[in-house]
């Protein structure tokens, strides 16, 4: 069993004049209410999204008052959050969601692209190898974060049409919890700030939760 093979190898770490001492110690493992499972943490690659060139447009947005906040005591805490801001790890291993656009060579190494096919150009063009098929690559089993894919939202669903992308970017209210000031309402300023110089909404309206 586990607890036996976990024993054999402190011996040889032992026997090799590898082991420094063991103690004991209280470790907190969750567990599974539906299958009572051990719940463990697993190290693996994420996708990281450097947020330090995102927030400081939009902070200055809302500071500037491009964009107010209704209680105004919210335009604070969201300063806070955008100084403080950390990278954002927008991987998540779910099995539904946008699928991260990246693909992995057969040699190592990956790339990015807007679709399978702009992938495969792109593979060939970094391998050197013409041959390369769609079947050689395999794109990331990740999903982005919904949060991200939610960022897009006030600038996504109006790229195809010109017209309302005028008269709708930026939208006059946006009415939202206080929860996801955030998770949602920080990162929506930050990707429509980026992506096309503009505020998504003039005003956002704050309110409780119920």
């Amino acid at each position: 069993d586990l607890e036996a093979e976990l024993r054999q190898i402190e011996k040889d770490l032992d026997a090799a004049g590898l082991l420094e001492k063991t103690e004991d110690y209280t470790n907190n493992v969750g567990y599974s209410e539906r299958t009572g499972v051990a719940i463990e943490p697993k190290l693996s690659m994420q996708w990281f999204l450097s947020m330090e060139e995102l927030a400081r447009p939009a902070t200055k947005a809302v500071m500037e008052d491009a964009i107010r906040f209704v209680p105004e005591k919210y335009k604070n805490t969201y300063r806070h959050w955008m100084e403080n801001i950390k990278d954002w790890c927008i991987s998540r291993q779910l099995w539904w969601g946008q699928r991260i656009p990246a693909w992995y060579l057969p040699q190592g190494g990956y790339v990015v692209a807007l679709n399978a096919d702009e992938a495969l150009e792109k593979a060939r063009a970094k391998s050197g190898d013409a041959s390369l098929t769609l079947a050689d690559l395999r794109q990331d089993e990740d999903v982005l974060d919904t949060w991200f894919s939610s960022a897009l939202v006030p600038f996504s669903t109006l790229i195809n049409d010109p017209k309302a992308f005028d008269i709708y970017l930026p939208s006059s209210v946006l009415v939202t919890g206080y929860d996801i000031l955030f998770f949602w309402v920080a990162r929506m300023v930050m990707m429509t700030r980026f992506f096309t110089g503009r505020v998504p909404f003039k005003n956002v309206y704050i309110h409780g939760l119920v």
